[in-house]
């Protein structure tokens, strides 16, 4: 048998097993060549929500427990204290524990997913200096106006490309058939409505960072509510004398929450184009008053005839 058939026979082989483990339009749109690269790219959409959606209700349901057993707050009377429980903070320290790793799962996601979406738009990718005399410049709305006709002057000059040739009839209904089956799956997972919204979702990355900054405002309540529960632990341990097994437990897992927010905050930054981002100059513009050596038109670095003139 050559070297070519048993490849063959190995690719047939999978293929058995693949129908068996998925529906067969998911399959094709997967590995089509055209659209493939395309369906892939919403089914990873699709798991970020479900995986969002899964971290939420674990976190709410670990705040329910942690409720149940936090202890009376001054002022509170008695009947109102919880019953504080080693079990049902080991409890919540586990299921706090499933919750970080989905959100750390939906942060790797997300950074994977800005690489193989071509569809979403690309932010602004710099920034652009004002020219001046020193201490002469123009007003804030006259500069952001000459920024806009410069950005305006480059697109003329220099139409964005679109990233991908778009799909072909049969590739685009290969496409619908996979993301058909991809909706029922998503409504078996109980998030049909978030997955729409995260493969028709054109804004960029607003959606999702949406999404992962609500993660992060779960993710450090339960930080920030284990850190007590493991400082009670200790205090107890402490006073009895006793092995504080449970409160390592619980401040190995506020460590690991910690640093999954720690991870999220600095990946929400480069969604957002924040501090972290790259700093590169896309172009020049005159900020100082009128008439300036660029007449408040066009870039500055633009050596275009267009410019020139």
């Amino acid at each position: 048998m050559t070297t070519e058939e048993t490849i063959a026979d190995a690719l047939a082989h999978a293929e058995d097993l693949a129908v068996q483990a998925a529906p067969e339009q998911l399959l094709l749109g997967a590995v089509d060549r055209e659209c493939g690269p395309l369906v892939l790219a919403d089914l990873l959409a699709h798991e970020l929500v479900a995986s969002h959606h899964l971290m939420q209700r674990i976190a709410a349901a670990t705040h329910g427990i942690l409720n149940a057993t936090a202890p009376a707050a001054p002022g509170d009377e008695p009947a109102e204290a919880g019953d504080p429980s080693p079990a049902a903070d080991l409890a919540a320290a586990r299921l706090a524990g499933v919750a970080g790793r989905l959100m750390e799962q939906v942060r790797l996601g997300l950074i994977a997913l800005r690489r193989v979406r071509p569809d979403l738009p690309e932010d602004e990718d710099g920034i652009w200096l004002a020219l001046r005399w020193e201490e002469e410049r123009c007003s804030p709305e006259e500069l952001e106006r000459r920024v806009a006709a410069a950005k305006a002057a480059r697109d003329r000059l220099n139409p964005p490309v679109p990233k991908t040739p778009p799909l072909s009839p049969r590739a685009e209904a290969v496409r619908a058939e996979a993301m058909a089956v991809a909706a029922e799956l998503a409504e078996e997972a109980g998030v049909a409505d978030l997955a729409l919204a995260a493969v028709a979702e054109h804004r960029g990355k607003s959606f999702f960072a949406r999404l992962f900054t609500i993660e992060l405002g779960a993710i450090h309540d339960l930080t920030m509510r284990l850190a007590g529960c493991a400082d009670r632990a200790f205090e107890h341990a402490v006073e009895s004398a006793a092995d504080p097994a449970l409160a390592l437990q619980l401040s190995t897992v506020t460590a690991r929450l910690g640093d999954r927010f720690r991870r999220g905050l600095l990946t929400l930054q480069h969604l957002a184009g924040g501090p972290g981002g790259p700093r590169k100059v896309t172009g020049l513009v005159w900020g100082g008053p009128e008439p300036g050596p660029f007449g408040g038109a066009g870039p500055a670095n633009d050596g275009s005839a267009t410019a020139a003139a």
